[in-house]
């Protein structure tokens, strides 16, 4: 969530005109994140965010919003698309495709603690469960052909060692495959500032435009590789409190449990390549935001090297204490 697109307040006030949201009062960029143009919008009537999608296309959007539709309406914490007065949910604003959501309470959080782990491990499962069965056609984006194109784009920046690094890990996820284990919605963006809490009570999930049908498990293991590390060092307490809450609604098979380590490692590449991409080819923008490669570098390299998240250890069983 950055501002890629400027806009002016008449524009504003005139795309609100066909909502019946009332009068704008005040309104505001919105820095977090790195895919979308967000604004915070005050009316008379509340406290809602506008967003302008900067790449996705209205036939994709579609699915999106009735995605968040359901979610809504299976009593899942994400914002709710608001229509307009002719019972659309996106509109165009300043040549982009746009649609208006209601504002839900909360701070995101930038140092979770175990019980905020915890949290996410419930609401995780809880968003795995409530669509089940739910047809959703986006596929993932950021597969390991995806990978290997990023790593051509960003090659002349690569250091040898880091090279050499990327190549490995792609061979050892090739060797890997994934296909055979549970797949379903999965959010695959579930970073900490995708979330939202009211003290210690989790009051919002955010940006579900990297949505797609994938892999469960690389869900959980995105998760937890942003809220369970510190800094890009692995707690192994808060991935026990993780693990153990999503596996209360949802236990893990035991091919999962295998594909664990494999799965962590995978969703570490996917972001360190993402960031570099950022970091090598960044986008303009009037306020925007880049986070730091080196972190799922570092992330990685831990689980390449450790194995106290292994599938050999008892980390399935340990009960949390959240």
């Amino acid at each position: 969530m950055s501002v890629f697109t400027r806009i002016t307040r008449s524009q504003l006030d005139q795309f609100f005109s066909a909502y019946p949201l009332g009068e704008v009062l005040d309104f505001e960029g919105i820095t977090d994140g790195i895919d979308n143009t967000n604004y915070s919008v005050t009316t008379a009537q509340g406290n809602f965010v506008l967003t302008l999608f900067e790449s996705l296309t209205g036939d994709d959007l579609s699915h999106f919003l009735k995605l968040l539709s359901h979610l809504g309406k299976s009593g899942l914490l994400s914002p709710s698309p608001q229509r307009d007065r002719q019972a659309n949910y996106l509109g165009r604003l300043n040549d982009k495709p746009a649609a208006i959501f209601k504002r839900l309470s909360g701070v995101a959080i930038l140092t979770p603690s175990v019980l905020h782990c915890h949290e996410i491990g419930l609401q995780l499962a809880s968003l795995h469960r409530c669509t089940q069965g739910y047809v959703f056609p986006m596929k993932s984006s950021n597969d390991l052909s995806w990978c290997k194109t990023v790593l051509n784009n960003i090659d002349a920046y690569l250091s040898i060692e880091d090279r050499a690094l990327i190549d490995d890990e792609l061979a050892y996820q090739a060797e890997n495959s994934q296909a055979n284990l549970p797949r379903g919605v999965i959010h695959a963006d579930l970073f900490r500032d995708n979330v939202l809490f009211v003290d210690d009570r989790l009051s919002g999930l955010l940006d579900f435009y990297s949505a797609c049908t994938d892999t469960l498990l690389l869900d959980v293991a995105i998760a937890a590789n942003d809220w369970c590390c510190d800094n890009g060092v692995v707690n192994r307490q808060k991935f026990t409190a993780l693990l153990s809450a999503y596996q209360s609604l949802r236990p893990l098979v035991s091919l999962e449990k295998q594909h664990w380590p494999t799965l962590l490692r995978a969703a570490a590449l996917r972001f360190w390549l993402s960031r570099l991409e950022h970091q090598c080819y960044p986008r303009p923008g009037e306020i925007t935001q880049q986070k730091d490669p080196l972190i799922f570098r570092r992330i990685l390299l831990q689980h390449r090297q450790s194995t106290c998240l292994s599938s050999n250890t008892d980390i399935f069983n340990l009960r949390s204490t959240a």
